[in-house]
């Protein structure tokens, strides 16, 4: 019989879609959520209190990331806002021409990452938040949808299935350029945690795990977040959001079919799968010592308009061995 406390709804969750949720990378209770209500608000998981919030953008907030003191986020009206190390006061460190669709934060390197729909990648040295400044602009082919960034290796997810990688200190030109496996857009890109390749995930119920160039493993690819309807016909959900564990190097996928799935890449196995979630998962993320998932439920609206649940976010404490692969027979 298990001993991992059950799962928990936190109180207080924003008043609409929820864009984001992402765990600080060191301190384990702190997570950060965005909103479609314009809010960005910092929460203790653990202790299920909202500990602050500000709504210093002027339209929905599409990604959030936590710098070295301080948290960042960008959104639908194109401006990047730097919330204070102690979380009482926002402002704009700077702008994109077009919607902000992601942002990630380099913690050893300082520099924060924007992608946007004006077609490129703005690059921010926020070394010192209060200096925070844009020191280079990377135009590319198409839309911004996802990015990841692991010590220093960036990748890109673009519209048109094209997806980049660059070294972040060689931003001239990215040192690998594919098209993605799957054969609709991309959703959501992670990086491995060792950097040694990616997972992305596509709009019509299918993953991709590829690795990069010199590394010898095999690329693949499976169909997850489905469900049988009538005539032998799957009923097909986006997948919408990826995160790896930070401790057995796992990941768990979200999909609008409200379900979480727990696979080992190198085993080509589904661990587990959580289901029941009131309605799409939008986001989710571990902590820094993979011993909590956050899991955000919020319809997605891709089937237009419709009755939902409210808007949701879960706290699921897991077990020590839970996201552990299991070894093959021998």
């Amino acid at each position: 019989m298990s001993n991992t406390p059950k799962q928990y709804e936190l109180l207080q969750p924003p008043g609409d879609g929820i864009s984001q949720v992402k765990f600080h990378k060191t301190e384990d209770d702190k997570l950060l959520v965005s909103s479609w209500d314009q809010t960005v608000r910092l929460y203790d998981a653990r202790r299920n209190r909202l500990v602050a919030s500000h709504r210093e953008h002027k339209a929905a907030v599409l990604d959030i990331a936590f710098g070295n003191t301080c948290a960042f986020s960008g959104g639908l009206d194109r401006r990047l806002i730097l919330w204070d190390a102690d979380y009482t006061n926002a402002r704009e460190i700077g702008k994109h021409n077009g919607e902000i669709s992601t942002i990630e934060f380099g913690h050893a390197s300082g520099l924060l990452v924007s992608g946007s729909w004006d077609r490129s990648l703005r690059i921010w040295d926020c070394k010192a938040p209060e200096d925070a400044a844009l020191v280079r602009q990377v135009d590319v082919d198409e839309r911004v949808y996802s990015i990841s960034l692991e010590n220093n290796i960036l990748a890109v997810a673009l519209a048109g299935r094209k997806i980049l990688v660059y070294d972040i200190r060689k931003l001239e030109s990215p040192f690998e350029t594919r098209e993605s496996s799957l054969k609709y857009p991309t959703r959501c890109i992670r990086l491995m945690p060792d950097c040694q390749g990616f997972v992305c995930s596509s709009v019509e119920g299918r993953v991709a795990v590829e690795y990069l160039d010199g590394v010898e493993k095999s690329n693949y690819a499976f169909k997850c977040h489905r469900q049988p309807a009538e005539n032998n016909v799957d009923l097909v959900y986006p997948v919408n959001a990826i995160a790896f564990h930070p401790v057995h190097h796992t990941f768990v996928t979200g999909g609008s079919d409200g379900a979480v799935s727990l696979w080992d890449p190198d085993n080509k196995k589904r661990l587990k799968q959580y289901q029941g979630y009131p309605t799409s998962v939008s986001s989710l993320d571990f902590n820094a010592s993979g011993s909590i998932l956050a899991v955000a439920s919020s319809y997605t609206y891709e089937e237009g308009e419709k009755d939902h649940s409210p808007d949701s976010i879960w706290i699921r404490p897991m077990s020590e061995n839970e996201a552990k692969p299991k070894h093959k027979k021998a």
